[in-house]
C-alpha cells in the first residue's frame, strides 16, 4: 500500500481555496482515499489518508479515510471551517473536559511557561522605567526553505525561498547585545541546519558569549560540523511523519556534549500527518515510533502539544485526548505542553521587547523582517508572517526597542491566535501594578535566559 496516490488517481470532490490559497480534492485509486491540499503559495502539496473521531470518553480513534468521510472534510472546508479542524470528529456523548490550571514540572522546565521571565528582575525593572535595556533572548530563523512540507505546518504559506544575509544577523545580534541579549534560538521558518552558513553563525553566537538553542526537523544533521554540535545548550527535535520518519530523524550523539547540552523531542499529536505506507492503528502504536526516535537520540524529554492550527474548540478536544493517551504511556519523558489561543488584555505585545522573533520574512523587499513572536502565524489561521505585525527591519531594532516608533497592529484585537497570552499578561500586571513574584524565584532555573 502506497503512502501518496497514484497518478491515475480519480478526483471524486474538488473545491478553490479563496484569496489564491490553493485548492483542496479527494482522490481514490478505488480502495484507498486521500484529502489533497495544494498551497499556492509554496507550491506545497500534502496528502492526508486518516480522520479521527473522538469517542465519549475523550479518546481518539485513528481510522483510514473513506469516502463518506472525504466527503464530509471537503463539505466542511468548503462551509469555512479551519482546515485543521475539519479532520476531527466526536461523539455527540462526549465528557466535557477542563484544562487544568497548574502546569507540570516539565512544561516549566523546558517550554516557556512565563516563570522565567521572574529570574530576569533586571530587564522587567528596566521595561518599566523605559530603559530599553530589556533584551533577554531572541529567536531567529535564517532559512525559509525546508525538506519536508508537513500538512500541520504554521507556515504552509510562507515565502518558501527567502534566507538572511549572514551580516544581517550579526548586526541584528550585536545591537541586541547592547540592549542585554543572552541567548539565542535558531528556529524555523524552514529548517535552520538547511542555511548554507549555519556553522559559521552558530561559531559565531557562541563566539558572542551567547547561549545557543537550536530546534530542527532532525533531517538535515550531516550539515553540521561536529565541533558545532558542542556549542549548544539545548537542542529540540521536532518529529514529523512522513515516508521513513523512523529512519531519517536522527542526531550525531557522538559529537554532542551530554553534560551542556540538553537534547530533547517535540511531537504534534494529531491526525493531520502526512500519508505513508504505514497506518497507525491506534494511538500507543503511533507513539512507539516517537520513543524509537527518543531513544535514539538519546532525548531526555518528549514534548507533546496539539496542532494549533485548530481553532479553540478542537484545540480544547485535542487536549483532551492528548491527556487520556499520555495516561496510558508508561514513559516518564513524555509531557503535555498545554497551549491555548486568546488576545491579551494589554494592546501591545509587551514580549516583543524581551524575546523579538528575527524571521527571513522580507521588510519592505529586504529579507530581515522582525516580528513579536512567531505565533502570529496563527492569528486568523495565516499560516504565514503577514506584513501587518512586522516591527521592523533586523537593522532597525534599535530604534524599536527605544520607542522611536510603536506597533502597527493592536494585540488585544489582532492577536486572537496568541499563545503567549499568559507571558504578555504577566508583563503587564507587573508595569502596571508592581505584581511579581520575584521572591518565589530567588534560586537559578534551567536554562532561563531562554524565556
Amino acid at each position: 500500500m502506497q503512502g501518496k496516490p497514484p497518478r491515475s488517481a480519480t478526483v471524486m470532490d474538488h473545491l478553490f481555496l479563496p484569496e489564491g490559497q490553493g485548492f483542496v480534492r479527494l482522490l481514490t485509486d478505488g480502495h484507498r482515499f486521500w484529502v489533497h491540499r495544494y498551497a499556492e503559495r509554496g507550491k506545497i502539496n500534502n496528502y492526508i489518508s486518516e480522520y479521527e473521531y473522538v469517542n465519549g470518553d475523550g479518546r481518539g480513534e485513528i481510522h483510514p479515510l473513506n469516502e463518506e468521510y472525504g466527503r464530509r472534510i471537503i463539505g466542511r472546508i468548503a462551509s469555512g471551517s479551519n482546515y485543521s479542524s475539519s479532520f476531527i470528529f466526536r461523539d455527540s456523548k462526549l465528557k466535557q473536559y477542563t484544562i487544568p490550571s497548574e502546569r507540570s514540572e516539565a512544561e516549566h522546565r523546558f517550554t516557556s511557561t512565563g516563570i522565567k521571565f521572574w529570574r530576569q528582575q533586571e530587564a522587567l525593572e528596566n521595561y518599566r522605567v523605559g530603559n530599553p535595556n530589556t533584551v533577554v533572548s531572541t529567536h531567529i530563523s535564517p532559512e525559509g526553505a525546508c525538506n519536508l512540507k508537513c500538512p500541520y505546518c504554521s507556515v504552509t504559506y510562507r515565502d518558501s525561498f527567502s534566507r538572511l544575509d549572514l551580516d544581517v544577523i550579526k548586526d541584528y545580534v550585536e545591537k541586541l547585545q547592547s540592549r542585554g541579549l543572552k541567548a539565542v534560538i535558531l528556529t524555523g521558518g524552514g529548517e535552520p541546519t538547511i542555511y548554507k552558513q549555519f556553522n559559521e553563525l552558530v561559531t559565531f553566537l557562541n563566539g558572542q558569549g551567547l547561549r545557543v538553542a537550536l530546534i530542527t526537523n532532525g533531517t538535515q544533521t550531516q550539515r553540521v560540523s561536529p565541533e558545532v554540535w558542542k556549542m549548544f545548550d539545548w537542542i529540540r527535535v521536532s518529529i514529523n511523519v512522513f515516508e521513513g520518519w523512523k529512519s531519517k530523524i536522527t542526531l550525531p550523539t557522538e559529537f554532542i556534549d551530554p553534560i551542556r547540552t540538553t537534547v530533547g523531542c517535540s511531537m504534534v499529536f494529531t491526525v493531520e500527518h502526512e500519508a505513508t505506507e504505514e497506518i497507525a492503528r491506534s494511538r500507543q502504536e503511533f507513539l512507539k515510533g516517537v520513543q524509537t526516535i527518543a531513544d535514539k537520540i538519546q532525548a531526555k524529554y518528549v514534548r507533546m502539544l496539539p496542532n494549533c492550527l485548530l481553532d479553540q474548540e478542537n484545540l480544547i478536544l485535542a487536549h483532551q485526548t492528548l491527556d487520556n493517551t499520555l495516561i496510558e504511556l508508561s514513559d516518564e519523558r513524555f509531557f503535555h505542553q498545554f497551549k491555548l489561543h486568546g488576545a491579551p488584555k494589554s494592546s501591545k505585545c509587551h514580549q516583543s521587547y524581551f524575546r523579538p522573533y528575527l524571521s527571513e520574512e522580507p521588510f519592505e523587499g529586504n529579507p530581515g523582517a522582525v516580528y513579536p513572536c512567531d505565533s502570529v502565524v496563527l492569528n486568523q489561521s495565516y499560516q504565514y508572517f503577514a506584513k501587518k505585525y512586522q516591527l521592523c527591519h533586523a537593522s532597525q531594532i534599535l530604534d524599536y526597542l527605544d520607542r522611536k516608533f510603536e506597533q502597527k497592529f493592536d494585540a488585544k484585537v489582532d492577536c486572537e491566535g496568541c499563545v503567549f497570552t499568559d507571558n504578555v499578561n504577566l508583563i503587564d500586571d507587573f508595569i502596571t501594578t508592581g505584581k511579581n513574584r520575584f521572591g518565589d524565584f530567588t534560586e537559578a532555573l534551567p536554562h532561563e535566559e531562554f524565556i
